[in-house]
C-alpha cells in the first residue's frame, strides 16, 4: 500500500513491482530483502502459513500504529483512525506527560521518542523492525549483517544510479516538483534530475525557513541560491507564498486525520497545497541526514562512550532537566540491538534513522497526507546503506566531501553555486568588514558603546 519505485527498473509500475515481490513471499526475512533496493512511501503486508506481517519503507515514512485486545488487532496509519473502531483511551502514564509538556519538546517541533504513543495499548511500528499480528509484537529485522567499507568511487557510483533511476521513474509516473533550497540535500536531487530536469517544477516556499520558524525572504540563500541556479541552468523554478491564514475547518480536518497534528509555520503549505488541488507528487530531500551525520556532522563524539542520557539530549534537550521517559525509551532502543552486528554501524546513524526519522521525519508526510504526497529518493535502504559504507569523514561537516562527488558526477555545473552560505545581507556585512583597517573599526564601536553616566 503506497508508492514503490524500483530505481533499476524505471518503467515498472506498483503492479509490476507487487508481481516481482511475489516470487520471494513464501519467507519473510526474504520478502523484506527484496525490497532492499526500492524508494517511496509504502507498507507491505504478508500473509502465509506462518501468520500475518506488516512492515514499512526503511524511514517508516508511511506509518503503521496498532492496538489489540484478546480477540482483536486493529492497524492503521494514525491513532486517530483506529478509534473510528475501538475506542483508545490516552495514556496517562506522568513521565510521558512530563516530556509532551516539556517546552524543549514543543520547539523541537514535538519529535516523539520510542514506540509509545499518546494512547493506552496503542503503538508505532519502528523503522526496520516487523509487525507480528498474531504475538502482537514488533521485530528487529535489520541490521542482520555488518556493514562494511567500500572505495569512494564505487559508493559515487551505486548511489547515481539508484538516484537517477528513481527521478527517471518518478517522472515517467507522476507530475513532479521538486523543493529546491540552499542545501545539500537538493542539490544532491537537483542533480539527479539532470536528465528529466525538463519534466520537473522546481519550486521553494518563501515565509518558511528550514529549521526555523522565520520567515525567509529575498535575502535569504534559499530563495536567492536557487533562482540564480534556474537562472544559469535553465531549469522552470518559482517561488511560492503559502497562505497567511488557516481557517478552523482545516485544522480540524487536520487534528481529525493525524494524532497530534501540529499547526506550524510549514502547516500553511499544506493548506496551499491542498487548496491549489495540484495532482502531483513532491520530490524531498528527507532522510538524507541519515548518511551526513545527522547528530554529529563534524564527527567530533565518541559514540561508543554515549549514555542513554546523552544520546536523549542530542535528540530534544540541550540543558535543563532531561525527562525519564526520553531516557528509558532510548535505553530500550539501544539494548535491541546484536552489539555483533551493530557495532559495525554508528549508532548516531541509526539513532537518526530510526528515532528522528522514524518518529519526527515521519509527521510532516503524514501531516501532508490530506494535500499532496510527497517522495523522498533517500527513503531507500540500498542507497542509505550505501552511503554509509563511506568513512564518516567523507560525510561530515562542513564539506560533506561524499556529497560533493555525487553531485559532481552527475551535474558537474550545479556545483557552481554556493551550498548554504548566510544571508546576502550578512555576507555584505563581512565584505564591507574585511575592507575597513581595523583602527577604524575599533574607533566605530567605541563610539557606537552607550555613555556611562556619571555618578552624583
Amino acid at each position: 500500500m503506497g508508492c514503490a519505485i524500483d530505481p533499476y527498473r524505471p518503467q515498472h509500475n506498483e503492479t509490476d513491482i507487487l508481481q516481482s515481490l511475489f516470487i520471494n513471499a513464501l519467507e519473510l526475512n526474504t520478502l523484506i530483502d527484496s525490497t532492499q533496493h526500492l524508494v517511496g512511501r509504502w507498507v507491505i503486508i504478508l500473509q502465509n502459513a506462518r501468520g500475518t506481517y506488516l512492515f514499512t519503507d526503511p524511514c517508516g515514512f508511511r506509518q503503521v500504529f496498532y492496538c489489540s485486545d484478546d480477540k482483536q488487532i486493529w492497524c492503521a496509519s494514525q491513532p486517530e483512525l483506529i478509534k473510528v473502531s475501538k475506542q483508545l483511551r490516552l495514556n496517562r502514564n506522568n513521565e510521558l506527560m512530563h516530556f509532551l509538556l516539556h517546552p524543549v519538546h514543543i520547539q523541537e517541533e514535538s519529535g516523539w521518542v520510542g514506540p509509545a504513543t499518546l494512547y493506552e495499548n496503542c503503538f508505532h511500528l519502528l523503522p526496520n523492525h516487523y509487525l507480528d499480528t498474531e504475538r502482537v509484537e514488533q521485530n528487529r529485522f535489520y541490521p542482520r549483517e555488518p556493514i562494511f567499507y567500500k572505495k569512494v568511487a564505487e559508493i559515487v557510483e551505486s548511489a547515481c544510479t539508484i538516484l537517477q533511476g528513481t527521478m527517471t521513474a518518478l517522472t515517467a509516473r507522476y507530475n513532479v516538483a521538486l523543493a529546491l533550497t540552499a542545501g545539500w540535500d537538493s542539490r544532491v536531487l537537483l542533480a539527479a534530475s539532470k536528465h528529466v530536469s525538463e519534466s520537473i517544477q522546481y519550486f521553494v516556499y518563501s515565509g518558511i525557513i528550514r529549521g526555523s520558524n522565520s520567515i525567509a525572504t529575498g535575502n535569504h540563500p534559499d530563495i536567492w541560491v536557487p533562482e540564480s541556479i534556474a537562472k544559469k541552468l535553465g531549469i522552470r523554478f518559482v517561488v511560492k507564498r503559502p497562505a497567511d491564514q488557516l481557517p478552523g475547518w482545516f485544522v480540524s480536518m487536520l487534528s481529525n486525520n493525524v494524532t497530534c497534528a501540529r499547526i506550524l509555520p510549514k502547516t500553511h503549505i499544506i493548506y496551499n497545497e491542498l487548496v491549489e488541488g495540484k495532482n502531483r507528487i513532491n520530490i524531498n530531500g528527507n532522510g538524507s541526514e541519515i548518511c551526513r551525520n545527522g547528530f554529529d556532522e563534524y564527527c567530533n563524539l565518541d559514540a561508543g562512550s554515549l549514555s542513554a542520557e546523552d544520546l536523549a539530549a542530542l535528540m530534544f534537550f540541550k540543558g535543563g532537566d532531561m525527562p525519564l521517559f526520553a531516557i528509558k525509551e532510548i535505553d530500550n532502543w539501544r539494548y535491541g540491538f546484536d552489539t555483533r552486528v551493530v557495532k559495525s554501524f554508528n549508532i548516531l546513524d541509526l539513532l537518526y534513522w530510526e528515532q528522528r526519522m522514524g518518529h519526527w521525519g515521519a509527521q510532516y508526510p503524514a501531516e501532508q497526507d490530506i494535500a499532496v504526497e510527497e517522495i523522498s529518493p533517500f527513503n531507500c535502504r540500498l542507497l542509505i546503506e550505501t552511503l554509509l559504507a563511506s568513512p564518516r569523514h567523507f560525510r561530515k561537516a562542513p564539506d560533506f566531501v561524499l556529497y560533493q562527488e555525487i553531485i559532481r558526477n552527475m551535474w558537474d555545473e550545479s556545483l557552481a553555486f554556493p551550498i548554504n552560505p548566510q544571508p546576502k545581507r550578512i555576507v555584505l556585512k563581512q565584505k564591507l568588514r574585511s575592507c575597513i583597517p581595523s583602527s577604524i573599526v575599533s574607533l566605530l564601536k567605541g563610539l557606537s558603546k552607550p555613555k556611562k553616566l556619571e555618578s552624583c
